[in-house]
């Protein structure tokens, strides 16, 4: 098999071959909402039985869900975040704060997400510095490490030196 390049060789490219479509991310989400079974997904998504089927078991190869009987039905299955999927949470965050930013309803608010310990909203998904401030895609300056494919390195490294002449 022949990969083109840019498509690997990067944390991007090989996320989005586990989560890299609607169907896998929204089960996901709701996965973060409690929902752990098969009938619930394909109700609440109003997705087929084969490609909820097909997600589902991706997400379990993957590593993302887990697959196990159902503690009240033995027949019955459920899935449940691992602790690769628990580490996507900040990546739905981002996609929901982008949504709600550049999509918004004009209705309102679609969603509040709440600290259970405070009760307070929650800031939602941030880059920050080593010391814990804030930044924007304009504070940062991309580094290729060893393992980067030869033509994302090289865009990168074209990138980060255009950005560090330009830096103030």
């Amino acid at each position: 098999m022949t990969v083109r390049p840019g498509l690997t060789g990067c944390g991007v490219a090989e996320t989005l071959k586990v989560i890299g479509d609607r169907w896998s991310l929204l089960i996901l989400r709701n996965a973060f909402h409690g929902v752990r079974r098969f009938d619930a997904f394909q109700e609440q998504l109003s997705i087929s039985t084969s490609v909820l089927s097909d997600r589902l078991a991706r997400l379990v190869r993957e590593g993302v869900l887990e697959r196990r009987p159902a503690p009240d039905d033995g027949r019955a299955a459920e899935y449940r975040l691992t602790e690769a999927g628990l580490d996507l949470y900040p990546v739905l965050i981002s996609l929901n704060q982008w949504g709600d930013r550049w999509r918004p309803d004009p209705a309102g608010e679609r969603l509040r997400l709440i600290e259970r310990a405070t009760g307070q909203p929650i800031r939602g998904a941030a880059v920050l510095s080593e010391a814990g401030a804030p930044l924007t895609a304009r504070d940062v300056a991309p580094e290729a490490g060893p393992a980067l494919a030869p033509d994302l390195a090289e865009l990168v490294e074209t990138h980060r030196k255009r950005l560090l002449k330009s830096a103030p």
